[in-house]
């Protein structure tokens, strides 16, 4: 019976980790199923669902801390289950971009989380333009459940950034579209 395995590494970036990693995945005999991999400033981090049997599972819960050790990586790992995809009907890429202010990001999921939706994935920047002014830009992927307005929910979120000063794109995405 097939096990999963979730995996979070993070340590200073540099070259050669990811093919570290996926090195110790393939000799404990796992497969990488989905993984993420992303550079913040100098730090480096990736997550990635390893599947595999029972023996597989835990010889890769043995060996990553040594792997991880040797690498200077911080790392955590959770059993899991298989991923089962919820019945969506549609799924949106909303952008948000303006001036920076604190407590944005709270606003915008307090409103998804009294909204009922489900954020499936999200990218956030901010940085000052050539005057000094800082701002800010978060894009955000929603995947619509069943029974949902979506034409409404798009007036709501449009609401959304007039209210908190920030200008709002919406993009409809195809349900098999990757949000990465």
């Amino acid at each position: 019976m097939t096990q999963y395995l979730a995996v979070t590494a993070m340590g200073t970036d540099r070259p050669g980790i990811v093919n570290q990693l996926a090195k110790l995945t393939a000799s404990c005999d796992c497969d990488i199923i989905d993984s993420r991999m992303a550079t913040y400033g100098n730090e480096f981090n990736l997550i990635m669902l390893v599947a595999g049997s029972h023996t597989a599972i835990t010889l890769m819960e043995n060996q990553l801390p040594a792997k991880a050790a040797e690498l200077d990586l911080l790392t955590i790992t959770k059993r899991t289950s298989e991923h089962v995809p919820q019945n969506h009907i549609a799924r949106l890429a909303v952008e948000y971009s303006g001036e920076n202010r604190r407590g944005t990001m709270k606003q915008i999921t307090q409103c998804l989380e009294d909204l009922g939706q489900d954020l499936a994935g999200m990218r956030t920047h901010a940085d000052a333009d050539e005057n000094g002014t800082a701002l800010q830009q978060l894009e955000l992927f929603i995947n619509i459940p069943e029974g949902t307005d979506t034409d409404h929910l798009e007036v709501q979120l449009r609401e959304l950034g007039d209210q908190i000063g920030l200008d709002c794109r919406i993009r409809r995405m195809d349900l098999n579209e990757n949000t990465n």
